[in-house]
């Protein structure tokens, strides 16, 4: 009976050792099976990591590379136009990397962020480019915004990238840089609108000079041939005065009109240039009507010797001569004003 007994006890000593030792069997498969599959996650993690790292320590380079377009506060804008297509091809290298690079679940976020943050990067230098090559363009002022947009977005998407011991952001030299590039922008806005404000001036100002100049060209007449013809009794010396006093008044219209012309500094040459003209021709209608006055005295008492009479319009005729050279010395520097 105790020879059965131990015979059983041996049995189930067995029996409980094959349980125990398939159970180690499945327990140790189980754990190499785990401990594989996490050492294969982790090996994926720590592989992305490094690839998320390499790009943005290469975005970062890229970025500070900026800082040589930067001059103080101001901008080598030559430098910066030529340069500035290879800081963007280079960026876009790195946009292509992520675009190729399957992120795991962990960095599924920060590599989104770092997509749309790089986006934004890239097209606030192409919009830094443009604005270089068309500082005061027609659309300029919306460059400018849409600049500061690329700016912020791509600083608010860096700025949501979460890895351990990685950072990416704007930089410094990049900030300063697009503030240069729109301070840069603005002067160069504000000068050519003073330039467009000036040409405008100055396009008002040949307008009315030239209806002026018009307008002298109309009462610029020598009456010295009205006399040969009162001579030949074609017209009267009551006539001529009257023609006389008529352009007196059409003179003083020019003068009104002149006096209260606006003079950008490009016109002064041509406003001194026309501005004896009206009194010179005013003392030679003056010099002609007092020889005609004369010479209508004489004939009332006596016939009048044309010799004779003619010595009256010396002065006159001399007057009318410097009105003409004056005239045309004008006319040559208001031609120069136009064609500038």
């Amino acid at each position: 009976m105790s020879e059965k007994k131990d015979i059983a006890d041996v049995n189930s000593n067995k029996k409980v050792f094959k349980i125990l030792l398939f159970l180690s069997i499945i327990m140790t498969s189980i754990g190499i099976f785990f401990a594989s599959y996490y050492s294969s996650i982790n090996k994926v993690y720590d592989s992305y990591e490094t690839t998320l790292a390499n790009n943005i320590n290469g975005i970062n380079e890229v970025n500070k590379n900026i800082a040589q377009f930067n001059s103080n506060q101001t901008i080598d804008v030559k430098y910066a136009k030529a340069q500035l297509p290879t800081i963007i091809v280079e960026l876009s290298k790195y946009k292509s990397s992520l675009a190729l690079s399957e992120p795991t679940a962990k960095y599924k976020k920060d590599h989104e962020n770092l997509k749309s943050g790089l986006d934004s990067n890239i097209l606030l230098y192409r919009q830094a480019l443009a604005i270089l090559m068309a500082p005061h363009g027609p659309d300029v002022k919306v460059a400018w915004e849409n600049l500061k947009v690329y700016r912020n977005d791509c600083m608010n998407f860096y700025s949501l990238i979460d890895i351990n011991n990685i950072k990416i952001d704007l930089p410094q030299t990049s900030l300063t840089f697009i503030d240069n590039v729109l301070a840069d922008s603005y002067n160069s806005t504000m000068e050519q609108k003073e330039a467009d404000i000036k040409s405008q001036k100055v396009q008002e100002f040949i307008g009315k000079i030239d209806s002026l100049s018009k307008s002298f060209t109309d009462v610029k007449i020598n009456y010295y041939s009205y006399v040969l013809k009162l001579r030949k009794n074609d017209i009267s010396y009551d006539e001529v005065l009257q023609l006389v006093d008529a352009n007196f008044i059409k003179l003083n219209n020019i003068k009104t009109n002149f006096k209260s012309l606006s003079i950008p500094p490009d016109t002064i040459p041509t406003y001194e240039a026309f501005k004896p003209l009206p009194d010179m021709y005013g003392n030679y209608l003056t010099d002609f009507k007092l020889a005609l006055t004369n010479e209508k005295i004489q004939s009332l008492s006596a016939v009048v010797d044309p010799i004779t009479a003619d010595a009256l319009y010396t002065s006159s005729n001399v007057s009318f001569g410097e009105v003409e050279s004056y005239y045309n010395a004008f006319i040559k520097i208001f031609i120069e004003l136009k064609n500038k």
